[in-house]
C-alpha cells in the first residue's frame, strides 16, 4: 500500500453506489454467508436519515474501509451518543492507519456536534477489535449483549 493515497468522505444522499460497496467490504470481512447481497432500498433510506452516518476510505476510487454509525438520542442525558455499528477494513490494507483514521473522524464529527458520548461492541472473542479499540482510546466496560435473534 506504500504510495497510495487514501481519501476519506462522509457518504451524503447520492452515494447509494459507494454504499454498496462498503457494504459488499462488510460482507467479506465479516464472512457473511451471502457476500454479495446489499440491501439498496434500505441504503438509500439510511443515505436520507440524518441520525445515520457513513465514512469510507477510498485509494483510486475503491472503497478499502468504512464504517457506519447511529446518533441515539438519550433522554437520561443532555444531547446525544453515537453508536458505531460496523468499521472494517480490507485485509490487504488493515495495519495502515485507515482504521484509526476512521474512528478519529467519527469521533471529530461528534465533537463538532456537541455529541459527549460515542461507543461501539466488540465480540469478547475478538481479541483484534479489542485491542483496536483500546488503542484508539476506547475503555472497555463489562457490559453483556443479549439478542432476541426469533422475533420473527
Amino acid at each position: 500500500m506504500k504510495n497510495n493515497v487514501v481519501e476519506y468522505k462522509k457518504l451524503q444522499r447520492a452515494d447509494d453506489s459507494k454504499f454498496s460497496q462498503l457494504v459488499l467490504l462488510f460482507n467479506k470481512e465479516f464472512e457473511s454467508p451471502n457476500l454479495n447481497f446489499v440491501n439498496t432500498r434500505n441504503i438509500s433510506n439510511l443515505l436520507i436519515n440524518p441520525k445515520f452516518v457513513c465514512f469510507v476510505a477510498c485509494i483510486d476510487n475503491k472503497i478499502v474501509g468504512g464504517l457506519t454509525a447511529y446518533e441515539l438520542e438519550m433522554y437520561d442525558q443532555e444531547g446525544s451518543s453515537m453508536y458505531i455499528y460496523d468499521l472494517a477494513v480490507g485485509k490487504e490494507y488493515q495495519r495502515n492507519g485507515i482504521g484509526s483514521r476512521l474512528v478519529h473522524e467519527i469521533i471529530d464529527l461528534c465533537k463538532s456536534n456537541g455529541i459527549k458520548d460515542l461507543f461501539v461492541q466488540a465480540d469478547g472473542v475478538d481479541q483484534h477489535a479489542i485491542e483496536f479499540y483500546k488503542k484508539n482510546g476506547g475503555e472497555q466496560s463489562k457490559t453483556f449483549q443479549f439478542s432476541f435473534n426469533s422475533l420473527i
